[in-house]
């Protein structure tokens, strides 16, 4: 079954890959003339395709699509993604999970609708089919979602003065905020993260804004089976804006409400009210880009009070008049562990719907109770070609505590090991983008086990490698 799936797969990426975006560089200046195209967001709703009512902008075979006229202000736009990636991991779990010697297929599409009525009223919809062929223990939890609606919500925009909007969108949709530190769409993994709710969103003058009350859409693998409840929610606000502090300055205060009937930790169980408040500040000059946030988290999980922290950097020098513009960058972050068991307080940090960045595609270990610092060197080999190298070194934060994955479950308590270094991985990416709608993407890592893993064994060390063809229209 594999091999028929992965032979039609490689069929079905040379047929797309020898279509639309073979025209892009006979196109070129038209578009200029019209607009520059930029890529493909992550969020697919913030695509604008108006500028496509002028019938010379359409360079691309994709736009008889892109914008399809139903009269004065209103259009359709139709898309889609495919992603089909291979994955194998060598002692995945540092050794107590399955190994799969010849790996697995994850394939993920994605297709949408964008119906605007007008300038004010728009409907938006997007079903989700994820895939797994050949994983010997079977899908994870994020693997699998035969089809189901990703997204479909109704939003009413009122234009005020001048480029001023305020819009509120009713229904299922993907959010994905800032650095994406506490709520992503979790692009990385197959299956994408939505949620059922209310949104309000806009800018003002020099502010944005955003608020939402909304409940957590859990990943099922049948049919159209995804249905939220009220156990595991989610609500809050930001409000942003730019400043001239530090060059092309951005800073945000934000607030967030997140339930869940039953958070476990090393500490504590039970149902999980957590409230995480904090700030960022971020920004890039000619040569410096910088990200800065730091806050914390009050509330109460079972019968313990929730008292936990984090800090966040993100920082990047660019040579964009060497070769291969260099950039050097550096991660430091830290998310606090629990200090003292049994006293009635748990000091885990939880990074709620966080992406799996903190610790590669692999991610092997997420923020909770983490100590990371990570530089890298990254390169511009070509317009089309982007190389990154790397290592991250990871630290438990409290001896007191264990470590846990990216949606803060436990992965390894913390037993009688009073050590702090967890391992280190050194990680190689390279992305090559031939088409403004192709995307081929390759990371190998190597996870070395630290003491504290080989104290509290199985501590074997990781060999991660995935490479994936994606195509979006």
């Amino acid at each position: 079954m594999i091999r028929a799936r992965t032979g039609l797969c490689v069929r079905l990426a040379v047929l797309l890959c020898a279509t639309p975006g073979a025209v892009n560089a006979q196109t070129a200046a038209p578009e200029v003339a019209c607009r520059m195209r930029p890529a493909f967001p992550a969020m697919r709703y913030e695509e604008n395709w108006r500028f496509l009512a002028d019938p010379s902008c359409r360079t691309d075979p994709w736009d008889r699509v892109k914008y399809i006229d139903l009269g004065p202000e209103r259009y359709l736009s139709l898309g889609g993604d495919a992603r089909i990636r291979y994955e194998r991991f060598e002692n995945p779990g540092f050794g107590q999970g399955v190994d799969d010697r010849n790996g697995y297929l994850l394939q993920r599409y994605l297709f949408h609708g964008d119906l605007h009525l007008g300038p004010r009223l728009r409907f938006f919809g997007q079903l989700e089919s994820a895939l797994v062929d050949g994983r010997r223990a079977g899908p994870r939890p994020t693997d699998e979602n035969r089809i189901d609606v990703n997204q479909m919500f109704v939003e009413w925009r009122t234009p005020l003065r001048e480029h001023d909007w305020v819009a509120v969108r009713a229904g299922r949709q993907e959010v994905e905020l800032g650095s994406a530190q506490f709520t992503s769409a979790r692009d990385g993994l197959n299956d994408r993260l939505s949620f059922d709710g209310i949104r309000a969103l806009g800018e003002i003058a020099t502010w944005r804004f955003h608020a939402m009350a909304t409940r957590v859409v859990p990943v099922n693998p049948g049919p159209f089976d995804d249905a939220s409840g009220p156990d595991a929610t989610m609500s809050g606000f930001y409000l942003a804006r730019s400043h001239t502090l530090l060059p092309d300055g951005n800073g945000v205060g934000y607030a967030s409400r997140r339930t869940r009937s039953n958070g476990v930790y090393a500490d504590a169980t039970g149902a999980e009210e957590r409230i995480t408040a904090g700030t960022r500040w971020w920004g890039r000059g000619e040569q410096w880009d910088y990200s800065f946030e730091t806050g914390i988290q009050r509330g109460r999980l079972g019968g313990s009070d929730i008292r936990a922290w984090y800090v966040n950097t993100d920082n990047g020098w660019t040579w964009p008049e060497v070769t291969w513009r260099p950039r050097l960058g550096i991660r430091f972050s830290i998310g606090s562990g629990d200090g003292t068991p049994g006293d009635g307080v748990l000091g885990t940090f939880s990074p709620l719907f966080a992406a799996t960045a903190y610790s590669g595609l692999a991610g092997l270990v997420g923020p909770s109770n983490s100590v990371n610092l990570a530089p890298s060197l990254r390169f511009q080999l070509s317009e089309a070609v982007l190389l990154t190298a790397g290592t991250s070194v990871f630290w438990r934060q409290s001896r007191s505590d264990g470590i846990y994955d990216i949606a803060s479950d436990m992965l390894r308590p913390p037993g009688s090991s009073d050590a702090r270094h967890v391992g280190t991985q050194p990680t190689l990416q390279v992305t090559w983008t031939p088409t403004r709608h192709v995307t081929i993407f390759t990371t190998l890592s190597y996870f070395r086990t630290g003491r504290f893993l080989r104290e509290t064994p199985p501590g074997e060390n990781v060999t991660y490698f995935t490479m994936w063809w994606a195509y979006r229209f």
